[in-house]
């Protein structure tokens, strides 16, 4: 997650397109150690809205520009698939007016939210909101309501968290099943409160984050861009999770199987799989992370390293990652590639004093597959700690693997749809989803995009109407990681890059500080 002080220097940039009842957010990504060079919040004609957000570090946390209250207060808050409750940081949170906090977690408030200077604020329940997330960080207040608006959509009375107890001085935007809500007793979140006042026809949306190389890409509530992905979408069912009974809590599917591609074999190695392990796809969580004995026949493919001494991460050689990549399969066909560009991150470039030393590389990068360990602090979400009942039981695919794919989670059918992204897509074609009718069947672009110079943007609706207007180019930047440096006892710790909704962390008393 960036610095706080690197989200406070966003800058507005305006797209605009037209479709009915789709809701269209961009997204962005910008440089570690410098200001986020642009940032869109925009609404697009007749239903249509988008809104471009940020992506850092190792590709993952991607913010959004929101607004809560009447008048208006800008908010920046994370978006995240991997947890259910919206919350804002309270204008009076500890993290706030604490500098003493602001230097241990290395933190300060991007944006605060007043609600004595909003008329349409209500209490809904003083102390009621609390939730604390995989890494072990926690957000506590209460849950109130107040309009909010996002790329031109507003929603009003939208129920809350106005956290004033915080070690993140950034707000979370969860938008998955409302059955993982913080509470206990559900209320309509965001994606419902989205069907509910006739934003959008159906709890669904699309997930396109695009190349760990580029600025943007986009999340759409109600429809299927037919640009953004390569081939036929494959439609999955959601995995039902071990302690969720009856409903559906958690945004998985099944993965069958994988292959890697490893930068001294050169060729593909299938690694073994007893039986089909869930998988939950999360951008909130920065990297991905696998049972032990399966990353650790990934990592032999790929002649990784593991440091057990003093991280607990893995990298492999920058030099000879090009040639590394991961193949992964879901229900009996549906294959995903990711290449090197995305998975081999070279974030500690000119910084690499802040490696280990015993990384046997002359040049290490990060590996964006990482082991579960005997327990991870991987993900955002406060249901994926309890979801599986055990971390040998099941995947956490992050932003390091939604990058190659396009992911349609439809929340009213109960599915998933997966295709392999088109990177660097500078075009949209889009297709609502219909009321309850499920996820179009459509086909996508037929081979990959590697370059873009802008965006004339067409979209169309289930009719085949469509218009064409303009939309701005997407930047390519490339990040690089910031020092680690330790709270505590002045080592690194044990590394734990954290999810959309929290620092990212190095658990054992370290930060990255980003």
């Amino acid at each position: 997650m960036p610095t706080t002080t690197t989200l406070a220097l966003l800058v507005p940039l305006v797209i605009a397109a037209a479709a009915q009842n789709v809701l269209e957010f961009g997204l962005q990504r910008g440089p570690v150690h410098q200001a986020v060079q642009r940032r869109s919040l925009q609404r697009r004609a007749a239903g249509t809205y988008v809104e471009t957000l940020v992506n850092n570090v190792t590709g993952g946390s991607y913010y959004a520009s929101v607004s809560v209250g009447t008048p208006a207060q800008a908010q920046t808050v994370v978006v995240d698939t991997g947890s259910s409750d919206l919350w804002v940081v309270a204008s009076n949170a500890d993290l706030c007016t604490n500098q003493k906090m602001q230097a241990e977690y290395g933190q300060h408030c991007v944006t605060t939210y007043d609600r004595s200077d909003s008329s349409t604020y209500k209490l809904i329940e003083q102390g009621g909101f609390s939730i604390t997330y995989v890494d072990g960080t926690s957000s506590d207040g209460d849950f109130i309501s107040d309009t909010f608006s996002i790329g031109g959509a507003t929603i009003k009375a939208l129920q809350m968290g106005y956290a004033t107890k915080i070690v993140s001085g950034v707000g979370v935007m969860g938008i998955a099943f409302n059955s993982s809500e913080s509470t206990t007793q559900t209320y309509p979140n965001l994606l419902d409160q989205f069907v509910d006042q006739g934003l959008i026809t159906s709890k669904a949306f699309s997930l396109y984050l695009n190349d760990y190389r580029s600025d943007g890409g986009s999340l759409l509530f109600g429809g299927v861009d037919t640009d953004k992905f390569i081939g036929s979408l494959s439609v999955l069912p959601i995995v039902q999770t071990t302690n969720s009974n009856s409903s559906y809590t958690i945004l998985a599917v099944s993965l069958g199987g994988m292959s890697a591609t490893g930068s001294s074999k050169g060729k593909a190695t299938t690694i073994p799989f007893d039986s089909t392990l869930p998988a939950i796809l999360d951008s909130g969580t920065t990297l991905s992370y696998l049972p032990n004995s399966l990353a650790q026949d990934v990592f032999d493919a790929v002649g990784a390293y593991t440091d057990n001494e003093t991280t607990g991460y893995t990298f492999v050689d920058c030099d000879a990652g090009a040639s590394i990549s991961l193949t992964f399969t879901f229900g009996s066909k549906t294959q995903v590639t990711v290449p090197a560009s995305q998975i081999v991150l070279d974030i500690f470039a000119g910084e690499e004093d802040q490696l280990p030393q015993n990384v046997p590389f002359s040049r290490a990068c990060l590996f964006g597959i990482q082991s579960m360990g005997e327990s991870t602090d991987a993900g955002s979400g406060s249901e994926s700690k309890s979801a599986f009942a055990s971390t040998s039981s099941y995947a956490l695919l992050g932003d390091t693997f939604l990058r190659s794919a396009y992911v349609v989670y439809d929340l009213t059918n109960d599915e998933i749809a997966i295709a392999p992204a088109n990177l660097n897509s500078s075009t949209s074609t889009i297709v609502q989803m219909g009321t309850g009718t499920g996820i179009p069947t459509v086909t996508g672009v037929k081979s990959q995009q590697t370059t873009y110079t802008g965006s004339a943007t067409k979209t169309a609706d289930s009719s085949g109407g469509a218009v064409t207007v303009t939309a701005s180019p997407t930047g390519t930047t490339h990040s690089k990681s910031a020092a680690v440096r330790a709270r505590q006892d002045g080592g690194l710790g044990a590394i734990a890059v954290a999810g959309m909704a929290c620092l990212v962390s190095l658990v054992g008393g370290a930060f990255l500080a980003i």
